[in-house]
């Protein structure tokens, strides 16, 4: 009888900590808007003898909001929150390109996704362009951000975007 007792006390109990841990995931990925870096994927490339140096980050939107403008807004905010410019050093002659890319979670690119490189398989960040609903590009050349922010279906065709330069809506 105590065997008993006992075997359904630790089903209880595995079956209690299952449903904790699968209710706190879904407290995660319902509710409010958060946006982090995806780590390992922060690109600078530009050579000495060239006049452009370009910088890319990828970031994860959870929970982005359906609304265009909304989202626009959101980037830019967040743009403006953390800047990336002092990044990369001003060198004289040489001019900067900046480049920020927001993606959505997806099965594709779950939050805890990492870009792979191994003999059989390669996944990179940039196989990942059906996710991709917002981005914001600009240099020291001409500072004035462009801001590009998409709807896209679950496939990643795009349904609509839109375009500003600062926060004129260009058509």
């Amino acid at each position: 009888m105590i065997k008993v007792n006992l075997k359904i006390l630790v089903l209880m109990i595995g079956i209690f900590l299952i449903l904790l841990i699968g209710c706190t995931k879904n407290e995660e990925s319902s509710g409010e808007t958060k946006i982090f870096e995806i780590a390992n994927t922060k690109e600078a490339i530009g050579k000495k003898d060239e006049e452009v140096v370009t910088l890319r980050k990828h970031y994860m939107i959870l929970n982005p909001p359906k609304d265009l403008i909304e989202l626009k807004e959101l980037v830019e905010k967040y743009s403006k929150d953390h800047p990336v410019e002092d990044e990369m050093k001003v060198i004289e002659g040489k001019n900067r390109i900046f480049y920020m890319y927001f993606y959505r979670e997806s099965e594709d690119l779950p939050r805890d996704w990492q870009p792979d490189e191994s003999y059989m398989n390669t996944d990179r960040i940039e196989h990942h362009n059906n996710d991709l609903i917002a981005s914001i590009i600009w240099s020291d050349a001409d500072p004035q951000k462009e801001y590009y922010s998409y709807d896209k279906s679950k496939e990643g065709k795009v349904i609509k975007r839109m375009r500003f330069i600062e926060d004129q809506l260009v058509e």
